[in-house]
């Protein structure tokens, strides 16, 4: 762009100063009655400069590294051609004969998105489409493309600057249309959009290449349902966490009514345990008893006074007498005992036997 600056102040410059110039310079020796000659000469110079420079002007194009120049010549026979496209950077066509259309071969996007298909301001409608259940929804969609360098020629032969609108767009709301009909309504609104946006990838992409656009991505912005459809997936929902929670009250019940059970045994097989060791303990107690009475046999076989001395021995310090009846089956030898028990004796008075009739 600096070099044709540069030519473009060369031309002023000779189309003012030559030619200009030297137009008033031989008119200003002409009525001074000295020779045009100067002016004349000047004037030629600036034509020559000129007629060099604006050729060589026109025919300087500037490609900016995004962009590729389709050039499209006209000869005299009244035929056309599409020449080498131009890259990136200065480039030199012939003037008034080649005509240069630029191309960006950038990324591009294409947004699709609203309340229904209509134009939008600077932009375009959502996609309408049928599911196979037969809901109406609304996709917005972004198209993320770029032009293939190599097939610039064809698309400047078959759309030139329509493609977006002729193309890009028309063949988006297609695809868009033939894969959600592959979808129902609930598995869209339930997390099919990926599976969907990666269907329409591969769709776009072969369909795109064909003439000449590379798909760089597709993306699902939002998809709208109808009132009804939102209502009746919004009540399924509640009613589908109403059973999870019913669900979950029942295995909540279960897991008590299981734990009361658990409980329940265990403390039956405490009670059984505690049984079990009181009947043992029982059986231990009356095993030990039964042997100590066997024991005590035993003692009283081999000394038969050892319980009458028990029994005194257990009588208190101040008794001194004992008196037995006549009729006693047992008799005891006090003085015997009490020699025994290391104590003085103290005669034992029999008790007089009453005669029949006697007080």
């Amino acid at each position: 762009m600096e070099i044709k600056a540069v030519l473009g102040f060369l031309i002023a410059i000779f189309a003012l100063g030559g030619i200009g110039g030297g137009i008033a310079l031989a008119a200003m020796n002409s009525a001074r009655g000295r020779k045009a000659r100067p002016g004349i000469v000047l004037v030629v110079v600036g034509v020559i400069g000129m007629v060099v420079l604006m050729p060589l002007n026109a025919g300087l194009v500037l490609i900016q590294p995004n962009e590729v120049g389709v050039v499209f010549r006209q000869t005299a026979q009244g035929s056309a051609s599409l020449l080498t496209p131009l890259q990136s950077g200065l480039s030199w066509v012939v003037p008034f004969v080649d005509q240069v259309v630029k191309y960006d071969v950038g990324q591009q996007s294409v947004t699709m998105a609203g309340a229904d298909e209509t134009t939008q301001a600077g932009g375009h409608g959502a996609v309408r489409a049928v599911t196979k259940d037969g809901q109406t929804i609304y996709v917005d969609v972004t198209v993320i493309f770029r032009i293939d360098a190599t097939r610039v020629n064809d698309i400047h032969r078959n759309w030139q600057k329509t493609y977006q609108d002729g193309f890009i767009v028309a063949q988006t709301r297609s695809e868009v249309r033939n894969a959600t009909s592959g979808y129902s309504a609930e598995e869209i609104y339930s997390g099919g959009r990926a599976a969907l946006e990666r269907q329409l990838v591969d769709d776009l992409a072969e369909a795109f290449e064909t003439q000449g656009f590379l798909l760089t991505d597709i993306l699902i912005r939002d998809v709208s349902f109808s009132t009804e459809f939102t209502d009746a997936i919004e009540q399924k929902q509640i009613a589908q966490q109403q059973a999870e929670q019913a669900a979950f009250r029942v295995q909540q019940a279960q897991q008590e009514a299981e734990q009361a059970r658990v409980e329940a045994k265990g403390k039956a097989d405490s009670a059984v345990l505690a049984a079990r060791g009181e009947a043992e303990s029982i059986t231990i107690k009356a095993e030990a008893e039964s042997e100590a009475l066997k024991l005590i046999n035993a003692v009283l076989e081999q000394n038969p006074n050892l319980l009458q001395w028990q029994y005194i021995n257990q009588l208190s310090d101040q008794v001194k007498l004992i008196i037995i009846p006549s009729n006693s089956p047992f008799l005891f030898n006090l003085e015997d005992l009490m020699a025994q028990a290391g104590v003085q004796t103290t005669p034992v008075v029999p008790a007089p036997t009453q005669e029949p009739g006697q007080p």
